[in-house]
């Protein structure tokens, strides 16, 4: 009896081509389907976390938004109201502002639609003749005059002046 072995080896190194089309026809489907479902549960909890930011900012600017809404209408009231006219005092107010000597004080001042008065103290007398030449150059007054003045630790003072025309200034 003879017994070739040179083909039992050959047939062990085949491939069956029918089981690795099978397996393989497993296998990748599997593959496949385990890809989308990672791919889906990912995109599913960036979506979750993008929702609950989104709610979060919702959150913060809803309140805001309706702040927004008040302040809008309440600027639109403003705006339908009609406008104040220039008042005569506004310019010397701002004036005195920029007149009152920098050491001086005004302790009072009154203004009515004709004239001002003003009560101060400065610590220099010269800054007294400073505010007072100041005020005679202002285009807002006019007549400026000092009824009084003590000088003790400080110069007290009580000053008047005529304002001048509205229409004059501008």
């Amino acid at each position: 009896m003879r017994v070739n072995l040179i083909r039992k080896e050959k047939k062990a190194l085949q491939f069956d081509i029918f089981r690795i089309a099978v397996t393989l026809g497993i296998i990748i489907p599997i593959l496949v389907v385990a890809y989308l479902q990672f791919s889906l549960i990912t995109e599913r909890n960036f979506l979750q976390d993008e929702i609950t930011r989104i709610e979060q900012d919702l959150d913060f600017y809803l309140p805001k938004e309706e702040e927004y809404k008040e302040f809008k209408a309440i600027v639109d009231q403003l705006k339908a109201t009609p406008t104040v006219p220039e008042y005569k005092w506004d310019g010397p107010i701002e004036a005195l502002g920029y007149l009152t000597p920098l050491r001086g004080t005004i302790d009072t001042f009154s203004l009515t639609s004709t004239s001002l008065n003003i009560r101060g103290r400065t610590i220099i007398g010269e800054e007294l003749r400073e505010f007072r030449q100041n005020l005679i150059d202002s285009p807002y007054f006019i007549n400026v005059d000092l009824q009084t003045m003590e000088k003790q630790e400080v110069v007290s003072f009580v000053l008047t002046a005529d304002i001048a025309d509205f229409e004059e200034v501008e």
